[in-house]
């Protein structure tokens, strides 16, 4: 005796293996030829300003900056870089209130480019030129080769870029640089520096 299928339980046997064979097909097209699986990644650096690692965090913080999100810069990195510069007894001994300006610039920690502005305003690119405060205003921030960010840096802390503090820098005048110039010739194109001398 020969038994037959009925057509609607053939239909949904068929319609049953091409949807199978729609997923096995879309499995094998898989662009990273393999399973599935979740990476993750630990940081181990960061550097935005060099101000920030490089002159108001003690060495023993570095690995606390270099494994956070800016996110959570203020929280913890905020007290210190505001003791470094306000502390009694420390060098820069500066304002509550000009460590809350410098503070608002700095953290949190990251390279800022205003790709709105103008790039041929007469500050265009360059460290901290994003600020509405003279003497970096109207640029568009980023950094250029030959920005001395240490030296900005050491101004920022012990001179008085801002204004804000005009008796800041009395006495502290020779800790705003570090006399050291740039030694990388720069080139018209890529990778632009050379090899230092």
């Amino acid at each position: 005796m020969q038994r037959t299928t009925p057509g609607h339980l053939l239909r949904r046997m068929t319609l049953v293996a091409a949807v199978a064979a729609l997923g096995l097909g879309a499995a094998g097209c898989s662009d990273d030829n393999g399973p599935s699986t979740p990476k993750t990644y630990d940081q181990i650096q960061r550097l935005g300003n060099p101000l920030i690692s490089e002159v108001l965090l003690s060495k023993a913080s570095h690995p606390t900056h270099g494994t956070i999100g800016p996110d959570a810069d203020a929280a913890m990195i905020g007290p210190e870089i505001l003791s470094f510069i306000t502390g009694a007894g420390s060098v820069a001994g500066r304002s509550a209130g000009y460590a809350n300006t410098l503070g608002s610039v700095l953290l949190p920690d990251v390279l800022i480019v205003q790709t709105d502005k103008d790039p041929n305003a007469a500050s265009g690119a360059g460290w901290l030129t994003w600020l509405p405060l003279a003497p970096f205003a109207n640029g568009y921030g980023g950094r250029k080769p030959t920005d001395d960010v240490v030296d900005l840096a050491l101004l920022a802390v012990f001179g008085d870029p801002f204004g804000a503090d005009p008796d800041g820098a009395a006495g502290k005048e020779a800790l705003t640089t570090d006399n050291v110039a740039s030694d990388s010739p720069i080139g018209a194109t890529f990778p632009y520096l050379g090899v230092s001398n």
